[in-house]
């Protein structure tokens, strides 16, 4: 039933992504990865809402706490690793089904670049340093001069994509989109079903996000960081774990460069603009069967289709 068919579930920060696996688990032969840049690190739990170790027992996740958080984790390394979760999962009659929010990951997969540059520690800092001392819009000036190509392709908001572009003209001499010319999508051998969670209500999907944001810190956010940090002394916002989203802003906190009472909203404003950009990627992907997350009747129908699925 399952031979040669993976699935796919993609979806916003706070569109309920989690919750509807553990339903699904329950009812497939899935071998769950997620597919999320930040919950790869090691003790970036409560920021990245990952799942706690009673959760993982009963619905067990590839992909999770894999690099410590001053490694690197790339593209490359995503897909080596996927190919060969992938390949375990369906010896053992298992589906492969991928999870998650980070869009450029599930672009990877079907859309075949050559192999980018990793960035150094010398340029991650150069990058951040001109992030911190000038500002965003002074680094998507000058990705606009370098490579206007991706500048138009990038949200001019988007701090963690300019930065990784610039990385790649600093490091290489070629702009980032040059990597991508003359790239055909690549028709997959096996049989794909993609799911997309789409909120038709924005405001319900902010309000959970804001929710999020509220408990991660009741939760105790600004001690984990406190905790990472003691354990990193050389970590800081140059590098990719603590670009994520939460994580950066408490950093920052924690440097006093934003006061306590300015936290909560810097982190719900930096999900809010994570979301838009993730639905932004999705608009543009082909063939996804699009969900309401907050439908009464979500879990019935995605049920119903998984079976149609893997029946036909």
């Amino acid at each position: 039933m399952n031979k040669d068919k993976r699935i796919y579930l993609l979806g916003p920060t706070a569109s309920g992504k989690t919750e509807l696996v553990k339903h699904l688990n329950n009812l497939f032969p899935i071998d769950i990865i997620s597919v999320d840049s930040a919950q790869i690190y090691k003790n970036l739990d409560i920021g990245t809402a990952k799942p706690n170790r009673k959760e993982l027992i009963k619905t067990p996740h590839h992909l999770l706490d894999i690099r410590s958080p001053i490694e690197s984790y790339s593209v490359g390394d995503f897909k080596k690793d996927i190919d060969l979760i992938t390949t375990k999962s369906l010896d053992a009659e298992k589906i492969p089904f991928l999870y998650g929010g980070t869009m450029m990951y599930f672009n990877s997969l079907e859309n075949p670049l050559d192999s980018l540059p990793v960035s150094t520690l010398e340029t991650k800092k150069k990058v951040n340093d001109e992030l911190n001392k000038f500002g965003i819009k002074f680094l998507f000036n000058k990705l606009e001069g370098v490579d206007p190509v991706s500048a138009q392709r990038i949200n001019s908001n988007d701090s963690q994509r300019i930065q990784r572009a610039l990385e790649v003209y600093d490091i290489s001499g070629k702009p980032l989109s040059s990597f991508y010319v003359n790239k055909e999508i690549t028709q997959p051998s096996y049989k794909l079903l993609k799911l997309a969670l789409m909120p038709n209500n924005r405001e319900h999907l902010h309000l959970l996000i804001q929710e999020r944001v509220e408990h991660m810190i009741e939760r105790g956010l600004i001690e984990e960081v406190e905790e990472i940090l003691a354990s990193y002394p050389s970590l800081d916002d140059s590098f990719p774990s603590f670009r994520s989203v939460g994580y950066r802003q408490t950093f920052h906190y924690l440097k006093n460069k934003i006061s306590k009472s300015e936290l909560k909203n810097k982190i719900i404003f930096a999900t809010r603009q994570l979301a838009k950009r993730q639905m932004t990627w999705m608009r543009k992907m082909e063939n996804l069967e699009i969900f309401d997350p907050f439908s009464d009747d979500l879990n019935l129908k995605v049920t119903r289709r998984i079976r149609s699925f893997l029946k036909n």
